[in-house]
């Protein structure tokens, strides 16, 4: 006797077997990001990572082969302490402390090993900039994109400092990246544009 098929029937296990695995591979990628809370104990890419590979007349290559970050520091700018991963434009002025300027321009590059996406990254950051909403206003907040990355851009200032900044933050598979300017507030516009052209230079593999 031949068993009569119900093609309604198995179009239906068919629909319900592709969800469960749709919902299992979702659940999954987000078992798999690191918890928020573990994000300060995160291991960061330490400043011997970063590493000068070529000079041009350009500026300095610095390829960072753990986090898969290249960049070219503007030619002229100075390391800090010889680091990479700091750096500033050769007219600044520091004030009592390395973090407040006086004068000039600094790119400050940070790499972390965080699993994450746009979205949790985004939670964090605001809830971040809300601790510090007394002292921290921001200006503008935009999204953006980084080597093909699609990255959180928040411009801000601290009037107690008289010190203006932009942070650019994006997630890349297990990575993590920050990218942030300092600057007096009096000279953020002229910073911004050498900001801009730097990041044009970033690529990530």
């Amino acid at each position: 006797m031949a068993i009569k098929i119900n093609k309604k029937i198995i179009f239906s296990l068919i629909i319900i077997i592709l969800l469960l695995i749709a919902g299992g591979v979702f659940c999954w990628q987000k078992i798999r990001e690191t918890p928020i809370e573990k994000w300060e104990a995160a291991k960061v890419s330490p400043a011997e990572d970063y590493i000068i590979t070529k000079e041009t007349p350009e500026g300095k290559i610095v390829e960072n082969k753990k986090m898969g970050l290249t960049y070219e520091i503007p030619k002229d700018w100075i390391l800090e302490n010889g680091n990479p991963e700091r750096f500033y434009s050769p007219d600044t002025e520091f004030g009592k402390r390395r973090d407040i300027l006086k004068k000039g321009c600094k790119i400050f590059i940070y790499g972390s090993y965080i699993k994450t996406n746009l979205d949790t990254l985004k939670k964090f950051v605001e809830a971040d900039f809300s601790k510090f909403s007394s002292v921290i206003k921001i200006d503008e907040a935009s999204t953006t994109k980084v080597s093909n990355y699609p990255a959180l851009r928040y411009k801000y200032h601290e009037e107690n400092l008289e010190m203006s900044y932009i942070s650019v933050d994006f997630p890349s598979q297990n990575k993590l990246y920050k990218i942030a300017l300092y600057s007096p507030t009096g000279e953020i516009e002229r910073c911004e544009i050498e900001f801009n052209k730097f990041l044009e230079t970033v690529s990530i593999d």
